[in-house]
Formats: structure tokens, sequence, C-alpha cells
């Protein structure tokens, strides 16, 4: 056993502190999305094509959107520029379904944005905002219904406006402008003005890999900046999954495959999709920063892609998912969490999580800036367990032994088959000493190798 002074040096603290950020990385207020008439003069809808808008005054489901509740014009005097690779508008025919209706450039293949954009099921809302990857690259759109009178569009226009962008941290701060375009785009079809000028102040230079298939392949080369969802969302996330969020967590640091199950809206999934991925945040040199990939929403369309990914989390409408068989580990509908029974021994709550879960509790009601103190309390969890890893795998013994497994946080004999998937997973070349597991005859084999 390693010389306990030496464990005291190596690992954090036990206590699990908050971290604070500078403003522009705080956890973002919602704000109010703003609906504005556009700033061209140009012909308006006919009388027979103007809606009845929402009488109820039903809007987005507030996403998590920057704390500006300004106008369009100084929203985007404050956007980082050159962080957009496309801007597009999908819409839905009542015809052909899904169509691509407007991009810029004109030239860039976005196969499939048609159906990321806007969810199957989004005839059942009124409005909606979706995050979804294409190919290594992140997108996000705002939906909205309006009711027309029409024989052609069968009563109701819908349309999608979004945009694919650069870096991952960036997607939330386009989405004032979106819900706002989107408003403008159904009252008025194929005035792209705003859009053109939008993209023309923020274009990016077109990955030389654009040109490639399109898959997600490849993690963020940073971690991504948390701010990208609200609070709000992590105490939905706790109370909606209680104390099985530590059986997500279990999940994600094992890099399984996490299929969540949602009716429409989807906004608050792909949040949620966000959330799970930071259950898995640590800052341990060595491992990929993502250890599980955020894919958001995908559709019947993705599942090429499903079936090429190791390890991923994202959300859909479909529940035909449900029938697909090797795209997915742990199948998420509403509070249901379906484990299979051979993930059942790994994932299974301890009392050590539930300290834990109750601390985490604890620590997100009290703080300035929950999300931080979410992200910051898994993160030192992880970082204390993979530590832990490192030190016995650095060491003459390479045996994992009953101080090591307290001194991860986790339980020495109800985790011994956790510790040992565990360090496969992540090529740590340790044994675990399976004298510890007394809870059950112990199925798996006793050492672990890169």
């Amino acid at each position: 056993m390693a010389d306990e002074n030496d464990r005291t040096a190596l690992l954090s603290s036990n206590d699990y502190t908050t971290t604070s950020q500078d403003d522009a990385q705080e956890a973002e207020s919602r704000s109010s999305l703003v609906s504005s008439s556009s700033s061209r003069e140009s012909h308006s809808v006919s009388e027979n094509d103007k809606p009845p808008f929402d009488k109820n005054g039903a809007g987005f489901p507030t996403p998590p959107t920057s704390r500006r509740n300004d106008s369009f014009h100084v929203a985007r005097s404050t956007l980082p520029t050159r962080d957009i690779i496309s801007i597009f508008v999908v819409a839905f025919d009542s015809k052909e379904g899904n169509l691509l209706e407007w991009r810029m450039p004109q030239e860039l293949n976005l196969e499939g944005v048609e159906f990321r954009a806007l969810i199957s099921g989004a005839h059942t809302i009124t409005s909606d905002f979706i995050y979804f990857r294409q190919g290594d690259y992140y997108g996000v759109a705002c939906y909205e219904k309006m009711e027309i009178i029409s024989d052609a569009e069968r009563g109701a226009r819908m349309k999608s406006v979004g945009v694919i962008v650069s870096s991952y941290n960036l997607l939330h701060q386009h989405l004032d402008f979106l819900a706002q375009q989107v408003r403008q785009i159904l009252m008025r079809p194929g005035e792209y003005g705003d859009l053109e000028d939008y993209y023309q102040e923020r274009k990016a230079i077109i990955p030389s890999s654009w040109d490639t298939p399109q898959k997600a392949t490849q993690s963020p080369s940073h971690a991504p900046n948390v701010t990208m969802i609200d609070g709000e969302y992590i105490f939905h996330l706790l109370s909606m999954y209680g104390e099985q969020t530590m059986a997500l967590w279990r999940a994600t640091l094992l890099r399984k495959r996490v299929l969540l199950l949602s009716t429409p809206p989807i906004g608050p999934a792909c949040s949620r999709v966000r959330a799970i991925s930071l259950l898995s945040a640590h800052t341990t040199p060595g491992l990929p920063a993502h250890l599980l990939r955020p894919l958001f929403y995908i559709s019947l369309a993705d599942i090429d892609l499903l079936q090429e990914q190791h390890s991923y989390v994202a959300c859909t409408t479909e529940k035909i998912f449900e029938e697909k068989s090797g795209i997915c580990d742990i199948f998420v509908e509403n509070q249901n969490i379906r484990i299979p029974p051979n993930l059942q021994q790994l994932l299974t709550i301890t009392p050590e999580d539930r300290k834990h879960f109750a601390c985490l509790q604890n620590i997100t009601r009290s703080a300035v800036t929950p999300l931080d103190a979410f992200h910051s309390f898994f993160s030192q969890l992880n970082d204390r367990i993979f530590a832990t890893l490192g030190y016995v795998c650095r060491s003459s013994r390479a045996m994992v032994g009953k101080d090591d497994i307290i001194s991860m946080g986790l339980n020495p004999q109800q985790d011994v088959a956790f510790v040992r998937e565990l360090a496969a997973t992540h090529g740590f070349d340790v044994t675990v000493n399976d004298s510890l597991c007394t809870c059950c005859p112990c199925p798996c084999s006793s050492s672990s190798s890169s």
C-alpha cells in the first residue's frame, strides 16, 4: 500500500468547492427572445397569408440565451466575429417534407441538416430550439410554426433558421438573432437580407475537411465552455433523474452510448444532453477532453452515424430508435433509465453515490452559479478517481486495494468491478484485488491492461 503521505500529496481535497469564473463565463441568465419587424422595407405577406399569432402568447421554450435583452443591432456588435461556417433556412413542405430552402455559402454541402434543424414531430408544437452536430462541427437552430390561411400550405407554415459554427462555445450566442429571424422569415418568405448581412459579418474560413464525408469523428481539442446551458437545466436534470443521475455519471466515465427519447419540444432535452456530458468533466492529462461526445438532436437520417460511435449522448423524438439494436447502451425515456443486464452491476447506485448526490444537491442549491458548481463537483470527483488510478499504475505494486478505492470516493466492496472496467476503458495498467468483492461472485477477469 502506498504511503499515506504520498497519497495525500497526490490527491485533491475531499471537499467539493465551486469555482469562480469571470463575468464572460458565468451561467447566463435567461432573457426574453426578441421579436421585431424586419428592418428592410419590401412587400409584406398578403392579408390571406397573415397568421393569427398564438393568442395565448406562446413563444419559444426559453433557451439558454445570452443575458443581453437588447436589439439585434446591438447584439450583432457584441458577438464574436468570424465563427459562422454556414447560415441556413429549413422549411417543411406539405408534399416533399423537410427541405433546405436557403443557405450561405450556396456551394457548401449541408447534407442532412434539413432533418436535424427541423425535428420529427415539430408540427405538434409552436416553437423550439435545437442543437445538433454537422460532421465535426456544431449547429443551432430556432424553429417556429405559424398558422396561415393557405390551402397550398395546409394552414401552417413551419421553418427553422440556423447556423453552423466553428466553435462549440459560441452556439448559444446566436439564439436571440435566430429566434427573431425565424419569425421574420415566416412573415416575409424569401427575404434573406438580414441573414446575408449576419453571415458576411461573421463568416469563418470554411474548413478544408468540409468536402469529406460529414461524420462526427473528433472531439473538440479543448473542454467546452459550460455556459452553453443554463443553471436551471441542472436543477431539472437532478430533479428528473434523482439519485439515478449517479448511474448516468458512471455510464459517462465508462464512455457508454446514451440516447434520450423526448416528446417535442426537443430544446430542453438538448440541454440535458449537454448536462449529462458534463458528468464526465475532468482535467486529467492524457485523457480525451470529452469522455462522452454530445451529439444533441439526432434523427433516423443519423442511423449510420450512431453505428460508428463508440461513445456519445444524444436525444431524439423518434420512438422507433427503441427498436434499433446495437446503436446505444442505455436508453432513457422520460425518467426511465433502461440499463441492460450486462451493465447493471457496473452502474448500481452505492451508499457512497447517495452521499455524493446529497452533497451535489446542497452545493448547487447554495451556489451563486449552479452550473459552475455542478461542473466543478464532477471535475474534482473524476480527477480524484483518475489520479488514484494513475498513482497506482505508476507504483511498483500496480494493484488497486481497499484504501485506493476509498480514496476514489467509491465503495470498496461494491465497486470492484466498476474500478476494473474503468481502468480497462482508459488504459490504466493495474489489477484490482478480487478479495475485496464480497457482494457477489465477480465475473470479471482479475486484470486490465491498455
